[in-house]
């Protein structure tokens, strides 16, 4: 084989937490003396830091993409590297690189003398690859295994972005007393017996100069991320689970943290029908009548006069995956008139509804116990009476068990306190404001309309057979 003369360089390093890039210049002084050596010119370096290879990377490594594509188009001929696991520490990764040097005829060299000529050398460098894939592998192992131990004894995971509540820098140790206080009047204002929404926690906070630790305003989304934390509730989890509570302070007790969830759970409502960027109140509800595809909404200017129309969009899948026929397009007005009078008089002939009296029943006792039996889980497996894998399943049983038992309590005691809501009266506000009430209000009457063409140039109003109404199940 002749001497290649256009050579890649590839240098990599995994972790370079200062930055200096010492290390991928040292792997590139020694692949130019090897390829001084062999006589080989050097096109250019690829160089990729702070970047891992492994199994457990989900980052890309595009110096590595782009060094096999011009291997593959001809504008490198031989690739040089440090060392195998430098190239990559996957097996699988390994085996398709070396399928592309057989098929696409590039040279390859390691500083340790590695020789993909032959089959032997092929053998040795897929067994080295293995070998580095392992390394990787147990390495992630014992961080897990001491990630899982730190998390038993009560201490939270210190990495990730300052949360609300905690000191920058404190790792989760050390609280903020002014936002700490903050968390506590918020978590008062959700459940107190005449209970305020997230948007008037939010309102609250920004009253009071308060920011999120980015420095943005308050909204009701940033306001719900702080009550979902698990950590706000001094609660340690580990892959999902949780396993104990923070040894470090919190904002919230465990009790006040699954009462707020309790709150929020009761608040939410399903988003397919309402995804806050509505603007009409029938949009999404409304299908062709000839593809089935879903009709679209928009005010429209036609010789002057703006109104609004729903017409079919032919871009847009409909039936069976099929594009919209584009045939209907429709008055909107016409369409809103008829189903306001259809869900009104639905809303109307419904019988007020009362709160059932729900009997009251006693979950202390439970609880209590289902806490003393995990205290003493925890205790015989700290003791080496039991199996890591015994005690994590039971562990598991136990904690799903107490949040059952905690989230009934929870329910039993925001039940009395939410007020009776008048649908009509919700359904006669038709400000801008309610309009995601209304549109839930809808689905509970139509799941959707079927909107026919009447052709063009008419001048009377359309039959009320030309949508079809399909009531909500």
């Amino acid at each position: 084989m002749a001497k290649p003369k256009r050579v890649g360089i590839y240098v990599r390093i995994s972790k370079d937490r200062k930055g200096r890039e010492l290390g991928i210049q040292r792997q590139e002084n020694s692949c130019r003396e090897l390829c001084e050596r062999l006589g080989w010119g050097v096109l250019r370096v690829y160089s990729e830091n702070d970047v891992s290879a492994s199994t457990t990377s989900r980052r890309s490594r595009p110096a590595y993409a782009e060094m096999l594509r011009d291997a593959r188009d001809g504008l490198v001929d031989g690739i040089v590297v440090h060392s195998i696991d430098r190239l990559t520490r996957r097996i699988g990764e390994l085996s398709s690189f070396l399928e592309e040097q057989r098929e696409h005829g590039f040279a390859f060299a390691t500083t340790e003398g590695e020789d993909t000529s032959t089959a032997g050398g092929r053998m040795v460098l897929t067994i080295k690859g293995a070998v580095a894939q392992q390394e990787t592998e147990r390495m992630s192992e014992r961080i897990n295994a001491s990630l899982l131990q730190r998390r038993e004894r009560g201490e939270p995971h210190a990495g990730g972005k300052r949360q609300f509540g905690f000191e920058e820098g404190s790792h989760f140790q050390a609280l903020d007393e002014t936002e700490v206080e903050l968390i506590g009047e918020g978590w008062r204002m959700l459940t107190d017996s005449s209970p305020k929404t997230p948007g008037d926690v939010a309102r609250y906070w920004n009253a009071t100069g308060s920011t999120t630790p980015q420095g943005r305003a308050w909204t009701i989304q940033s306001v719900k991320r702080v009550y979902r934390s698990e950590r706000t509730g001094g609660i340690i989890t580990y892959k999902g689970q949780d396993i104990g509570d923070s040894v470090y302070g919190a904002p919230l007790t465990r009790h006040q943290w699954e009462r707020v969830q309790t709150v929020l759970d009761s608040r939410a409502t399903p988003a397919a029908r309402d995804s806050g960027k509505r603007k009409h109140l029938y949009s999404g509800f409304l299908r062709c009548g000839g593809c089935g595809s879903t009709m679209r909404v928009q005010w429209a200017t036609v010789q002057g006069r703006t109104f609004r129309r729903t017409f079919c969009h032919s871009g847009q899948n409909g039936r069976d995956g099929r594009l919209g026929c584009g045939k209907v397009s429709r008055s909107y007005a016409w369409i809103e008139e008829q189903l306001d009078a259809l869900v009104e008089a639905a809303f109307a002939s419904r019988p007020p509804r009362r709160r059932a009296d729900m009997p009251s029943e006693d979950l202390a006792g439970g609880i209590t116990l289902l806490e003393h039996r995990v205290q003493a889980l925890r205790n015989r497996w700290k003791e080496g009476g039991m199996e890591d894998e015994d005690y994590f399943a039971s562990l598991a049983h136990l904690r799903a068990e107490l949040h059952t038992l905690r989230s009934r309590e929870n329910a039993a005691d925001i039940r009395p306190l939410r007020p009776e809501t008048d649908t009509l009266a919700v359904w006669k506000d038709d400000g801008p404001e309610n309009l995601g009430r209304r549109r839930a209000l809808v689905a509970t009457v139509i799941d959707h309309v079927d909107v026919f063409s009447v052709g063009r140039g008419r001048r009377k109003p359309p039959e009320i057979t030309s949508i079809a109404v399909t009531p909500a199940s």
